[in-house]
């Protein structure tokens, strides 16, 4: 699709979420109650401007992750230049669906940096890996913090952190094994067997995008980058406690991190149906109402509504630029090119 259709996507979306808001928050006035909170100057500079500052810390901490993550194949640019494509994938995958951004990204690191296809996925892939290891990470400690037991909920989610584990122990073995990777070619060249063109493509992309990713994988650079993502979403999920604050409403920071911990969880794996923005924010909601007892769906929708324009406006400042910057962009995907092509592009 082209970069126009993308923003068609985005404008569709944020008309959706503001009536789905303006339903949910009737109880309080409807969507006007929050033009009032944000337009009061008290709001914005106590607690909106500091989970504006949460948010520009935790993006510079994501720059600086990725180029770590890309550290191993002998990317050029440094964490500044390549800040707009990070932003700019991120802003897609939060307006449209079928995570579009993660596609785009490594297209754009390809098109301005030289740097293969298949290598910037798989820093792409390996970064959304770490970031569901920092979150589990992040729930099992501040949900034992809130119930001081290992007991129930909190050992539910220690025993999913370990499946997690054990299931990427697994898959680090498995991808490392020619033959296993060999056989995921031949079964992916299969299923785009009524393309030619893709049936003989394919099963050479999945090969060097397996080699790709267990290079990243098996790098130093990969446990930089999980000490990277832990605080990354620590400022990201701290957000919470300042914004419940203009409601009146008080939540820990131990609070903050498990109720939006689960949320980011969830609303990321949904993301691959939805817009990442308007899947963040149903499992947002649901989660502040069901972890906060006595808070009713408007309260709670209205603190992930703060949460979520947070997102918006800040990848609206930052993204919209970004994926200008990016020039031809989603013009050039429009073109059919082999996938052999694109990967001799850097070679030659």
């Amino acid at each position: 699709m082209r970069a126009r259709t993308y923003y068609i996507i985005g404008i569709v979306s944020l008309i959706l979420i503001i009536i789905w808001l303006h339903i949910a928050l009737l109880p309080i006035g409807g969507i006007f109650a929050i033009v009032a909170i944000l337009t009061n100057p008290t709001n914005v500079i106590v607690w909106i401007l500091p989970a504006f500052a949460l948010f520009g810390l935790a993006y510079i901490l994501r720059a600086v992750r990725w180029w770590v993550l890309l550290r191993p194949f002998k990317t050029k640019g440094n964490p500044a230049n390549q800040f707009p494509m990070l932003v700019g994938g991120i802003f897609l995958t939060y307006v449209a669906p079928l995570r579009a951004g993660d596609l785009a990204t490594p297209y754009w690191l390809r098109e301005k940096q030289g740097t293969r296809f298949t290598a910037g996925l798989a820093s792409i892939v390996w970064a959304r890996v770490l970031d569901f290891a920092a979150l589990i990470l992040i729930v099992i400690v501040s949900g034992f913090l809130i119930f001081g037991t290992l007991t129930g909920q909190v050992l539910g989610y220690l025993v999913s952190g370990i499946v997690v584990a054990v299931a990427f122990v697994i898959f680090f073995i498995l991808i490392r094994n020619d033959r296993f990777v060999g056989l995921m070619s031949r079964i992916a060249g299969r299923l785009f067997k009524p393309s030619e063109r893709l049936k003989d493509e394919v099963p050479s992309f999945v090969e060097n995008f397996a080699i790709d990713l267990r290079t990243d994988i098996g790098s130093r650079n990969s446990g930089w980058a999980f000490l990277l993502s832990v605080p990354i979403w620590m400022l990201e999920t701290a957000k919470l406690v300042f914004i419940a604050q203009i409601f009146g409403q008080l939540v820990t920071l131990q609070q903050s991190m498990f109720i939006l911990g689960i949320s980011y969880m969830t609303g990321h794996l949904l993301a691959i149906l939805l817009p990442a923005g308007i899947s963040i924010f149903i499992t947002q909601t649901a989660a502040i109402t069901l972890a906060l007892q006595g808070w009713g769906i408007a309260a709670a929708a209205s603190i992930a509504l703060i949460d979520a324009l947070v997102y918006i406006i800040s990848l609206t400042i930052l993204g919209a630029p970004s994926i200008s910057t990016m020039g031809r962009g989603y013009r050039e995907l429009q073109d059919v090119e082999e996938v052999t092509v694109l990967e001799d592009k850097e070679d030659g």
